[in-house]
């Protein structure tokens, strides 16, 4: 920061560097007034980030925590620790202000508006800092043209806010850099306490310009200052009174945890149900390392940057710092934040990246730091900028334009959701296919947000009582929201999902409602809890599971039936397009199994000894037809090779039980197929040999 606000120092220049600094001299010269050049171009910015991002926005729900963000936010309630308030708020708002698109558009195009001022902000931070619109241009086309950012810019999720944030305050310290007043400390303050009401990763950046904003006049450590400062915090931190005023009025159907009390409250905020400073329960994990977890980021966020960044931010820490002496304080205040963030963060986070869906998951707060590095990115390009000939300084415009556009072009058909509707069409069949007033038991964010956001927000079967089995364990999720189940009876002294006398498990749940209510789960139930599975068991219903008495007999037909009606008919997501880091590919493969699993249950129920010739038949009968018509429905992209497997083996039961020459032909067909695959199989020279004997049976 400049510390002497009587005069202006011009930079040293290092002896034989005088071009590079008369270069510097012009183009400080040309920005006396950056401010006012700047904000035309980064309006310009904003438009253009509008336009791509809003043309290729969700057009309905997507996958992770963001049908659940829209849902509470709809209803009013509080979401998932911290409870990000301000985006609540916001979403609300759009979904009241926006007179068109469904509820969950609303709120995208509200993220698609985060992620354009960030990419503004950022471009307006990198051209102030350099007096280079080319240098903002390139740093935006690394960050916000990114895989990773686009993701999340077109999608109801916190992170274009956070971003949109974290922009702000990188604006605010570069401004503070050229004019350490009260008044810009004030504002960072501000920014700071209205980040922290969104994504606590800010406070990892906070912390480290805080020291330094104070470091810069000794008017700014005076008491009346140092008041005024905490004050801005205070008031950006206003929005979380709306978690206890959400729980106190308790009319959201959807909501999580109780801060009615002061207790309540800083459970919710320090995220003390999952670990503070956690992504996961620690016990429920075996983490990467932390250079594990280094090496991955590095390598994603230089593939993303087309593996350029790097030498650009190598380039603007080494020259900018030679030739700018005390002014790139800023650059160490960035560095700082920047090692701060990824030493803290890579030692906190403890999931398993090898897991590609885990790895989808902690991926997303590496945008914070990538904003950073795309800046010194951006202060390297301007870098070049100053040390080229006149000739070569068109050229460099031109080559950050053309990284824009690169980016923009490399990424469009990948991150286009504009026809995505995945996760809306799970949570549509999910509840769809069930009985009325069921009891549908979630497990995991996909099912059970799917459903939620089917019901609250689109009015989709809202008599199915939608229960979650992690949030029963909690002492907070009955007192709550049992008013949003009638008619469900949570047996035990104290209404817990807990191992106990004076609480309840799955047994003690399934005896008090089992004849009141046709009980389902998805995907499964805890593992740890047995205690239903000597009574019970499980037979497969469209894409759920249902909950019978042990022992209750099945009459194929019927069961296929209904259940078959309850099996999904969109169709699957591309994994050639969506792969295994997406929700999209976990419902890819939940609508490819839920068909199946309902055929070989069949299947299963006609190999029971005691099941009767006719019976056995109609079993695998019904089983035929279900593969029969999964493959005219489903497209060749998402067809399994094992498909083409099971229904050989379910012809050739039927070739053996009724002696039908068309269950020969149909075997053949499908194993044939299964083996022209390429599937790696052991069992192929059997089904071979199987093959060629009913070909020859066949043909006498």
């Amino acid at each position: 920061c400049q510390r002497m606000p009587r005069g202006r120092k011009e930079p040293r220049a290092h002896a034989g560097d005088a071009h590079a600094a008369a270069a510097t001299a012009a183009a400080e010269q040309e920005h006396e007034a950056p401010g006012v050049a700047l904000w035309p171009s980064a309006v310009l910015m904003f438009a253009l980030h509008m336009a791509v991002f809003g043309a290729t926005a969700y057009p309905s729900t997507p996958g992770g925590d963001s049908p659940e963000m829209i849902a509470v936010a709809h209803e009013l309630g509080v979401p998932h620790p911290p409870g990000y308030p301000t985006f609540s708020l916001l979403a609300k708002l759009a979904m009241i202000v926006l007179p068109w698109g469904s509820i969950a558009w609303r709120v995208n195009i509200l993220c698609v508006a985060f992620a354009a001022v960030a990419g503004a902000l950022l471009f307006a931070s990198v051209a102030l800092l350099t007096a280079s619109r080319a240098a903002g241009v390139a740093a935006v086309a690394f960050f916000s043209f990114s895989r990773l950012t686009w993701m999340y810019s077109v999608s109801a999720e916190v992170f274009a806010l956070n971003n949109m944030f974290i922009a702000a305050l990188l604006l605010a310290t570069a401004v503070f850099s050229r004019r350490p007043t009260l008044g810009n400390a004030c504002i960072g303050a501000l920014l700071s306490g209205l980040a922290m009401t969104n994504q606590h990763t800010a406070i990892l950046y906070i912390v480290v310009i805080a020291p330094w904003v104070l470091s810069c006049s000794p008017d700014l450590r005076t008491p009346s200052a140092l008041v005024k400062i905490g004050l801005c915090f205070a008031v950006g931190c206003l929005p979380y009174f709306y978690l206890p005023l959400s729980a106190y009025t308790n009319t959201a159907r959807l909501t999580w945890g109780d801060q009615r009390t002061v207790p309540g409250i800083l459970k919710h905020v320090l995220r003390q149900e999952y670990g503070t400073f956690s992504l996961a329960k620690s016990d429920t994990v075996t983490p990467t390392t932390f250079w594990q977890a280094l090496q991955i980021h590095a390598k994603s966020f230089s593939a993303e940057t087309m593996y350029v960044s790097l030498p650009l931010i190598a380039t603007g820490l080494w020259f900018r710092s030679k030739r700018e002496g005390r002014s790139t304080s800023i650059r160490g205040v960035l560095v700082v934040m920047l090692a701060f963030y990824l030493v803290f963060f890579n030692s906190r986070a403890n999931l398993d990246i090898s897991n590609p869906l885990l790895a989808g998951v902690q991926e997303r707060f590496w945008m914070q730091p990538n904003m950073v590095l795309c800046l010194l990115a951006g202060l390297g390009f301007a870098a070049l900028e100053l040390r080229a000939s006149g000739s070569l300084k068109p050229v460099l415009k031109a080559a950050a334009i053309a990284l824009l556009a690169i980016q923009i072009g490399a990424n469009y058909n990948e991150r286009d959701e504009s026809a995505n509707t995945a996760v809306r069409d799970m949570g549509y069949s999910l509840l769809q296919g069930l009985p009325e007033n069921s009891i549908l038991l979630v497990l995991g964010d996909l099912p059970g947000n799917a459903a939620r956001y089917a019901q609250t927000c689109d009015g989709i079967r809202p008599d199915v009582r939608v229960i979650d089995l992690e949030m029963m364990t909690f002492d907070w999720y009955l007192p709550m929201l049992a008013w949003t189940f009638p008619n469900v009876t949570f047996p035990g002294r104290v209404p817990v999902y807990r191992f106990g006398q004076d609480h309840f498990d799955m047994k003690k749940f399934f005896d008090a409602n089992i004849d009141t209510f046709d009980i389902f789960v998805f995907e499964h139930l805890n593992e740890q809890d047995s205690s239903w599975k000597a009574d019970y068991e499980l037979r497969h219903y469209g894409l759920a599971w249902k909950i019978v008495r042990k022992g209750t007999p099945v009459r194929c037909a019927d069961w296929a039936r209904d259940a078959g009606a309850a099996i999904p008919t969109f169709i699957s997501p591309d994994p050639a397009k969506y792969d295994r880091r997406t929700w999209e590919h976990v419902v890819f493969e939940g609508n490819q199994g839920a068909a199946v699993f309902l055929a070989m249950f069949l299947e299963e129920t006609a190999r029971k000894p005691g099941t009767g010739l006719p019976e056995r038949i109609s079993c695998y009968q019904e089983a035929a037809k279900i593969y029969h018509d999964l493959f005219e429905r489903t497209p060749a992209y998402a067809r399994a090779d094992y498909w083409h497997k099971n229904y050989g083996v379910t012809a050739y039961e039927l070739l053996s039980l009724t002696q039908e020459s068309k269950w020969a032909r149909l075997a053949i067909d499908s194993w044939t197929a299964y083996i022209q695959s390429g599937a790696k199989d052991p069992q192929i020279p059997d089904i071979e040999r199987v093959i060629a004997q009913m070909r020859a049976t066949l043909s006498s």
